[in-house]
């Protein structure tokens, strides 16, 4: 279906009798538990200056963000015979606990909210029934639908313009005030299309018109002055003089599970609907959705061959089947229409239905978008909100934004036009490279609370030429060094350099200029989010050279000229898909330390919590350098200094200076931030590199030794706290080329092992006359764990099971079993290791128990290679590569740590800046309470503001359309 919205400039003219005069500002807190809104464009004419005004409905595009003082004030020109240049935009807002509708003045600077009844203590809105869950207005003006689920009877209600203003003299209006129908369900969201007409203007009366069916004339725009003398606004109004077809309602039922197409005219005019009518709507299409679902999927396959720990480094996880689908009927939810297709989304039913939609008369259901989790595969996904972007060039995508009704993230699918109709192309898109960040799930947006509702909005903010004047629109920015600058000294340039950043970031591409599509998420916390979709300035944000290392790519050359960019660290600080950062990602004196770097260089301690001074014989933390490619001028961003990473070694020094900083001091530690996705950095962390470091203590879990000398217990989970054994570290060797025999030996320095830190029992304690002798005693046990915990013997870890450890020396085993009655407490330390802890994220990595054996390894999801907390050290000092066995790397960063002999306990410290700060509006931070609840988000299309509804008792807020700001607040 084409869009055939688009309205002719006159609609209906009706009276309205001293309506403005009469508007009484409510007091605050007037509105309360808010639902949805709709938006109309008034003005009242004065064609004779002796009668009252006349109202006119005109297209919502017709009103603007402009403000007066007075709600009477239309700026009605008597040159013109008495019209009125300034029409006011009225925003109705369904009150969801009282029923009612109330009405809000956007155009008044008194933020004007109408009371209907001034003769009554409370503020008075427009009647509607009870449960008001959606409402609607005609792209003209004339008239607003509701929607009410009141249980026994649940219906739409017809709010003609020219009645919700007060009128002088006229009643106040009640229920049997307005056309209604009754439906047979309680309705859902709904939506008003336009039936097209022919080529001649003709229109069908229904969808079953006779013949012809084109059989209803264009009707012209009515004259104002033949309206004067109607005060009280008898008639309802034509939505014919809005012109652009016959307009229908399409009305989700979701408890019948499916939708019925009603015919707007017929509602507002006909007999049985006047004066509350309320008999039943007379429906002219009925749509039962159909659940088409491709057949269940079964897990993914092992991988051939023995499965055992001998030969194998790495397990994969348990995948679950796709579930069968169990639920009785669809029921259909939020509504998003997108050219000719309109989207459904679905609580009970794992599908987003898509209906063709050539005209409202003529849906037909097309194979669905199919939501999952790439996560929990097992999952029955189902969805509520929905939003469309418009198809923007060079590519003309067009993306669609899902809410899942379970955990409230954002699935993104790819509805352009050319894709295909398989499953996986009706299945939500993944990130690419999702191992940058495996914080976030591959397949949907993750924000700090549930997604209530969203929108998709198109902003720019278009430059002129500076020599002509001339303001194109649509121009995407470009850092390319070649093309000629726009400035007032020339009259021939290169559009795409308008929008570059200036030099001291004042103008230009920023994070604040919002030129492109993006995506507006209200949350539950009362936050509202920003989510990049289409940057018409994202190729001039990022670094002036590119790299890999950057995210720019892998064939990115940081040889080449420099860009004329932002100078930021990442080319993915705007990424499409992914939340919008609230900064420029950069590290100088002017904004601050908001680059991914450490606020102070890393430090070396020993174990008493001395200073090691950086020298030939300490270990060393050393930046990594990239294994392929031309490497980059490496730099750490250390407080808001960029600190230069020595490449080559200057033989100065007694030390290799390759991936130290250089100060006039000495060489110092370093590493490097990883920058390919800025968004990983999550928080600012103390983090601790300890040698031979504890991975996990276990204090509270019941572990004991049983039969077979394994320290068990059922609440252990010593996979999921990253236990390795020798078994697994041998594996793990094997496959990165080491030969057996080697890594056999290796395995043995390597492996994790267990210390006991309780307390033996009492030396008069009765336990000590139960053991054997021979075995153990008080005095031998107390020789060998009564000592500082530290010095007690090493039990090795041969296989770790996620309830159990098999340890070794055998010896040391049954005499510590002896030793200790009962639970115990331990610690596990990482043997010849270095671990990586911090005070926030603890100590990352990927172990998982293996699902046909049992036992602790890695995982081979690629997309967790990155949550490691190890560290191999590597004895000879010089530089370090990434991927060599020493080198580090974990989702913020990467180091090696080289030469010395390390002690156990030895420890480098560091903490880290420049975590990401999302662009988003905390509207529960501007109202001063906690107590807000979102309710809708939408466009406002006459002002491109857009409109965010409370459901507490905050009312409206109205967001900016230049800025990232709330621009008023109703309430």
């Amino acid at each position: 279906m084409k869009p055939r919205l688009a309205l002719v400039a006159s609609t209906s003219a009706l009276a309205l009798a001293g309506c403005a005069a009469e508007a009484t500002p409510v007091p605050v807190e007037a509105l309360a538990q808010s639902g949805r809104s709709a938006f109309v464009c008034l003005a009242i004419d004065r064609p004779d200056p002796d009668k009252p005004g006349v109202m006119r409905s005109l297209p919502i595009t017709d009103c603007s963000s402009g403000t007066v003082e007075s709600s009477t004030d239309y700026e009605v020109d008597a040159k013109d015979g008495g019209r009125a240049t300034l029409p006011h935009l009225y925003g109705l807002v369904t009150q969801t606990a009282r029923g009612e509708v109330a009405v809000v003045d956007l155009t008044t600077e008194s933020s004007l909210i109408v009371d209907r009844d001034t003769g009554t203590p409370a503020p008075s809105f427009l009647p509607v029934g009870a449960q008001p869950v959606d409402i609607v207005a005609t792209p003209g003006g004339t008239a607003s639908f509701v929607a009410v689920a009141e249980p026994g009877r649940a219906g739409i209600y017809a709010l003609p313009s020219a009645k919700v203003l007060p009128r002088e003299g006229c009643p106040v209006p009640s229920l049997s005030s307005w056309p209604a129908c009754s439906l047979p369900s309680a309705p859902g969201e709904m939506l008003l299309l336009a039936d097209p007409p022919d080529a001649d203007g003709n229109v069908r009366s229904s969808c079953d018109a006779g013949l012809p069916p084109y059989d209803v004339k264009p009707t012209p725009p009515g004259d104002p002055g033949a309206f004067v003398d109607d005060v009280c606004a008898t008639s309802n109004g034509s939505l014919a003089m809005e012109g652009g077809g016959r307009q229908k309602l399409l009305v989700t039922l979701p408890d019948l599970g499916g939708f019925v197409v009603i015919d707007a005219q017929t509602l507002l005019e006909h007999e049985d609907y006047k004066d509350g009518g309320f008999k039943e709507c007379k429906v002219e299409r009925w749509v039962p959705l159909q659940v088409s679902l491709p057949p269940a999927a079964p897990p993914d396959e092992p991988p051939p061959g023995d499965v055992s720990p001998d030969d194998v480094s790495c397990s994969r996880p348990a995948v679950a089947a796709s579930p069968e689908q169990a639920f009785d009927k669809p029921r259909p939810a939020g509504l998003a229409l997108s050219g000719d297709r309109l989207f459904i989304a679905d609580l009970d039913a794992p599908v987003i239905h898509v209906v063709d939609l050539p005209t409202p008369c003529e849906p037909r259901e097309q194979p669905p978008l199919l939501p999952a989790s790439t996560l929990d595969p097992g999952r029955v996904v189902t969805t509520r909100r929905l939003a469309v972007s418009q198809a923007s060039p060079p590519e003309f995508n067009r993306y669609l934004y899902a809410v899942d009704a379970g955990d409230g993230s954002v699935m993104v699918f790819d509805v352009s036009d050319d894709v295909g109709e398989d499953a996986s192309s009706r299945s939500p898109l993944s990130r690419e490279n999702p191992d940058w960040n495996p914080f976030q799930p591959p397949d949907r947006i993750r924000l700090p609370a549930p997604v209530r509702d969203l929108a998709i909005v198109q902003r720019e903010v278009p430059r002129s030429l500076p020599a002509t004047g001339v303001v194109p629109r649509g121009i995407r920015c470009s850092p390319l060094p070649e093309l000629r600058t726009c400035d007032s000294s020339v009259t021939s340039c290169d559009l795409e350099t308008l929008y570059r950043t200036s030099t001291d970031r004042d103008s230009g591409a920023g994070p604040l200029k919002l030129r492109g599509t993006f995506a507006y998420m209200a949350l539950t916390n009362g936050q509202v989010a920003i989510v990049d979709i289409d940057d018409l300035d994202a190729a001039c944000r990022g670094p002036e050279r590119q790299s890999a290392r950057a995210g720019c790519g892998a064939d990115a050359s940081p040889s080449g000229p420099p860009l004329e960019t932002s100078g930021e660290a990442s080319c993915n600080v705007v990424l499409p898909h992914a939340v919008r950062s609230e900064t420029y990602i950069v590290a100088s004196d002017g904004s601050g330390q908001i680059e991914p770097g450490v606020q102070g260089l890393p430090i070396l301690y020993d174990r008493s919590g001395a200073v090691v001074p950086l020298s030939g014989e300490s270990p060393k933390m050393r930046a990594t350098f990239p294994s392929e490619g031309a490497a980059p001028d490496l730099a750490l961003a250390v407080g808001v200094q960029r600190e230069a990473i020595a490449s080559s070694d200057s033989a100065e020094s007694e030390l290799d200076e390759r991936g130290l900083v250089l100060r006039s001091g000495g060489p110092q530690h370093a590493l490097t931030m990883n920058l390919e996705d800025p968004r990983v950095h999550i928080a600012n962390e103390t983090w601790t590199v300890t040698y031979e470091g504890v991975l996990t203590s276990i204090t509270r879990a019941s572990i004991a030794f049983d039969e077979n000398l394994h320290l068990r217990g059922t609440d252990a989970r010593f996979c999921r706290r990253g236990v390795q054994s020798l078994t697994s570290v041998t594996a793990q060797l094997k496959a990165a080329g080491v030969p057996e025999g080697e890594a056999e030996t290796r395995a043995e320095q390597l492996a994790d092992f267990a210390q006991i830190t309780s307390e033996l029992p009492d030396e008069d304690a009765t336990y000590w006359k139960s053991v054997d002798p021979a075995v153990c005693s008080f005095d031998t046990c107390n020789a060998k764990y009564g000592s500082v915990i530290t010095s007690r013997p090493a039990l090795r870890v041969v296989e770790a099971y996620e309830d159990h450890l098999e340890l070794e020396p055998r010896n040391e085993v049954e005499f510590a079993a002896c030793c200790f009655a009962g639970s115990v407490q331990l610690g596990i330390r990482a043997g010849g290791q270095w671990v990586v802890r911090s005070n926030g994220a603890g100590f990352l990595h990927h172990v998982i128990a293996d699902p046909a054996g049992g036992y602790c390894r890695n995982s081979c999801d690629t997309r967790l290679s990155r949550f490691n907390g190890r560290v191999v050290h590597t004895p000879r000092d010089g530089r370090v590569t990434d991927g060599d066995v020493g080198a580090f790397l974990n989702p913020m960063f990467r180091f090696a740590v080289t030469g010395g002999v390390p002690e156990q306990d030895m420890q480098f410290r560091f903490t880290t800046q420049g975590a990401f700060t999302p662009l988003a509006l905390d509207l529960a931070e501007i109202s001063d309470t906690p107590e807000l609840q979102p309710q809708s988000i939408q466009l406002v299309p006459a002002t491109g503001q857009l409109a965010v509804t409370d459901g507490s008792v905050q009312g409206l807020f109205l967001l900016s359309s230049r800025d990232v700001a709330v621009a008023r607040r109703y309430r």
